[in-house]
């Protein structure tokens, strides 16, 4: 080996060492988040009026850019602000009408961790995962007070809530769950065994997993992956036929503009042959106003947004059903 080659090796052994200890570092100097304190909550609900509480882990609202900062700090005022209302208020105003909320914060991750390798994601993951984890284990012991709860999440959410529920399935009292809604990620049948929770399959099951990533026709996702299980919003089943937009309840849907557009009857949706929730691409006047960001055809940010009111009343059927069931 020449001397030049061998200081370029060296340096880049140098470079890829430090990486990782730059990685290590990161993750080792964060401490999993306190939920004892009230701060670290975005909906804590203290008047109790529901029989049913709804656990929501919101969905990623952390960048890019990342600025080499890959986990945002759990006091960082303007992104809370953001992820309150641009996602848990939103998202859990499906569940308000039924259920008491309880909504954590958590170190959330950069979305630019999706494009590292798999070992790299785990390795971020696990900061939100002991977050969530620690959000749950006080809720249920501090919190719950034997009630009956649902699971609610979104993209970031769902999949480090299926990971929790991977390494620990009886981290929870399935007994007392009344359903989990978690769109904007894949559960394939593997997961669903080894989490302990069936697919949901009709409108008023209980104690199921309630998923789907909504697309364009033939379209793709990064949420969206081999052997991906789908429930259909508009029925609630697994079957692959062809619902009309009459199925369609109400679409409530935050705009690139931050304005809200309410739409009856706003879309048709079907099952395709991989597990996508597939949609036709909605008229101009719509989706010229849409944010598009992740690419063309995924709607994956829009998962509760075009099927809002469908959402709401099956909650409540749910909810209803559990209740009737276990008096």
């Amino acid at each position: 080996m020449t001397r030049v080659a061998l200081v370029l090796s060296l340096s880049l052994i140098l470079v890829f060492a430090g990486h990782l200890i730059s990685q290590t570092y990161e993750i080792s100097n964060i401490k999993v988040t306190d939920y004892s304190d009230t701060d670290n909550w975005s909906i804590l609900s203290s008047d109790i009026t529901h029989k049913i509480d709804v656990f929501f882990v919101h969905p990623t609202t952390y960048g890019p850019p990342s600025n080499g900062k890959y986990t945002a700090s759990i006091n960082n005022k303007k992104l809370n602000e953001f992820t309150d209302s641009h996602a848990i208020s939103r998202m859990t105003s499906v569940f308000a009408p039924n259920c008491n909320i309880f909504a954590p914060r958590y170190q959330q991750i950069n979305m630019e961790v999706l494009s590292m390798s798999e070992k790299d994601q785990n390795h971020y993951l696990t900061i939100p995962i002991n977050d969530i984890r620690a959000a749950l284990l006080y809720y249920l012991k501090y919190l719950n007070n034997g009630r009956p709860f649902i699971l609610a999440s979104h993209s970031q959410g769902s999949d480090v809530l299926q990971k929790i529920l991977i390494e620990n399935p009886d981290i929870i009292d399935r007994r007392k769950l009344v359903a989990a809604y978690m769109p904007g990620w894949t559960f394939t049948d593997e997961i669903l065994t080894q989490i302990k929770i069936p697919l949901s399959t009709y409108s008023n099951q209980i104690g199921g997993v309630i998923v789907w990533n909504t697309i364009g026709e033939n379209g793709s996702s990064p949420t969206l992956m081999a052997g991906a299980k789908c429930v259909n919003p508009l029925t609630w089943t697994i079957d692959t036929i062809f619902y009309p937009q009459s199925y369609n309840l109400g679409a409530n849907i935050l705009d690139k503009e931050d304005n809200i557009i309410k739409i009856n009857s706003f879309t048709s949706a079907k099952i395709n042959s991989y597990g996508g929730l597939e949609i036709p691409v909605p008229k101009p006047s719509i989706a010229n106003k849409l944010d598009m960001s992740m690419g063309p055809g995924i709607y994956h940010k829009y998962d509760y947004d075009f099927f809002y009111n469908n959402i709401i009343e099956n909650v409540a059927e749910r909810c209803t059903e559990y209740l009737k069931t276990h008096e």
